[in-house]
């Protein structure tokens, strides 16, 4: 009895307590010959050091027909299954078992169902490449050539198989008229490999041919980031410089691909290496941790890699001043920690607390009347009577910083036939400074101006019988402004 056992590679991240299962053909024998449309009965075992044996995946496959059976194990790890629907043909049977870790295992043997392989008269098979004992790259491209005749009929009419083993049926077809055969496959797994050409002529006589290869995992790029250095920190502001170099033992570096990536921006370059292998790119990065990798892939799709980390801080997050404020938290100076949003203002000319006006806390009531656009609108101030007038008074009045400007609009309410006397009064004004009043009419000219401290004023008579005087402004401004005098008040009387 031949008994073949194959257990799978562990992939890196199983862990070391769990083994494969143990799987072992009992019948038939390996080598054995049967005739077409005989009942072959099958025989296996399969156990796992981990998992109850019902547990186990099992598939029974042939190289020719596929599957064939998967049904499970018995407690003890038997199994048995039969069949007469084998093609004719030299069979590579497959018992594989996969537990429930994804570790594996299989047991082969090969089965001839019909006339012996390469009996007298059967096509006869040559294989020129892979050469025996060839050791090729897990991803390079390999190209079967072969020939294949025969006696009595033609090449291209003689059903073709090519079977890799371990990897199973990786072509079917005819070959040329010519009588040759070229299939390019890749291997998919590392070790050796045995490849089967199997030919099948019309009179049900099979020939066929072997040949042996090597699947070797290619050197992959060696791949070092030089610059900058590991743990390196910037600013957002700054242009940073990378350098890589990378190396491969078959692919001339200048061929190699190339790519610089962030886990937070993803990709930032893929400038190629030259002839020596040196790759580098200047960036500024956003503000954070970034793990930056130089992946570098060769010709044969080999992929080597460097990683390294920078960080990166933002000079507006940052609390320069110490002060409990970054610019991005409203500090308009985070060179002085007397400015921040956690200041209040103080009667100067600075904005302590960073909300872009200036001492606001010391602004009166009527604020934002510093233009004539908006200037604060007292409504009418008239006694409704012929000839007759009225009077309005405003205390609490501020001048918060040298340009802070007053503007109050009212109507005299110019009644048909009314000649209008406006009077302006402002009282209270510091006698440290120096102080303008202008009275103007509706449409932008000045009537009359005073300056000084203390009390200044402005009026204005109209013409008899004019009805058109009757909307007028007045402006308030500091010529002089005293320095400190946020919170001293004045008042303004009018009288229309």
């Amino acid at each position: 009895m031949f008994v073949l056992y194959v257990l799978a590679c562990n992939e890196a991240g199983v862990q070391s307590y769990n083994t494969p299962p143990l799987v072992e053909i009992l019948a038939p024998e390996d080598g054995s010959a049967v005739d077409p449309g005989a009942l072959v009965e099958f025989l296996g075992e399969a156990r796992d050091g981990q998992d109850e044996s019902s547990q186990l995946q099992i598939t029974w496959l042939s190289s020719l027909d596929g599957v064939l059976d998967t049904s499970v194990p018995d407690r003890n790890g038997d199994m048995q299954f039969a069949t007469n629907a084998l093609s004719a043909g030299s069979h590579v049977i497959t018992l594989s078992a996969v537990d429930s870790k994804g570790d594996s295992a299989e047991a082969t043997m090969t089965l001839q169902v019909g006339d012996g392989a390469n009996v007298s008269g059967a096509p006869a098979i040559v294989i020129v490449n892979p050469s025996p004992g060839e050791q090729v790259g897990a991803s390079q491209v390999i190209n079967l050539l072969a020939t294949v005749a025969d006696d009595v009929d033609r090449p291209e009419v003689l059903p073709i198989e090519v079977l890799d083993n371990p990897d199973g049926v990786i072509w079917n077809g005819y070959a040329a008229a010519t009588g040759t055969l070229d299939v390019p496959f890749s291997a998919h797994s590392l070790g050796i490999h045995t490849l089967t050409v199997s030919a099948l002529d019309l009179e049900g006589k099979l020939g066929t041919a072997s040949v042996t290869y090597e699947v070797i995992q290619d050197e992959v790029p060696l791949v070092n980031i030089t610059s900058p250095a590991d743990g390196a920190w910037y600013d957002t502001v700054d242009t940073i410089t990378f350098r890589g170099n990378v190396l491969d033992d078959t692919t001339p570096n200048e061929q190699v691909s190339t790519s610089w990536t962030s886990d937070i921006q993803g990709l930032l370059s893929t400038a190629p290496p030259d002839s020596n292998g040196d790759t580098t790119f200047a960036s500024p990065l956003f503000g954070g941790t970034h793990v930056i990798t130089l992946t570098a892939t060769d010709l044969d799709g080999n992929i080597g890699r460097d990683t390294l980390v920078v960080n990166v801080d933002d000079p507006l997050a940052r609390d320069d001043d110490g002060d409990g404020y970054t610019e991005y938290g409203g500090d308009c100076d985070d060179t002085d920690d007397t400015l921040s949003p956690g200041e209040v203002d103080i009667c100067d000319a600075i904005d302590q607390d960073c909300d872009g006006y200036i001492n606001d806390p010391y602004w009166d009531t009527y604020e934002y009347n510093n233009s004539s656009g908006l200037a604060y609108d007292l409504g009418e101030v008239d006694g409704g009577i012929l000839w007759s007038g009225d009077s309005l008074e405003i205390a609490g009045l501020t001048f918060s910083d040298a340009t802070d400007e007053d503007w109050f609009r009212w109507d005299a309410d110019d009644e048909i036939y009314d000649n209008v006397d406006v009077q302006v009064v402002v009282s209270g004004l510091s006698a440290a400074g120096d102080f303008v009043v202008e009275l103007y009419d509706d449409g932008g000219h000045l009537l009359d101006s005073d300056s000084g401290n203390g009390g200044i004023g402005a009026d204005f008579t109209s013409d008899v019988l004019d009805t058109g005087d009757d909307r007028f402004y007045v402006r308030i401004y500091a010529l002089n402004w005293p320095t400190g005098s946020c919170s001293t008040s004045y008042k303004l009387k009018i009288k229309s």
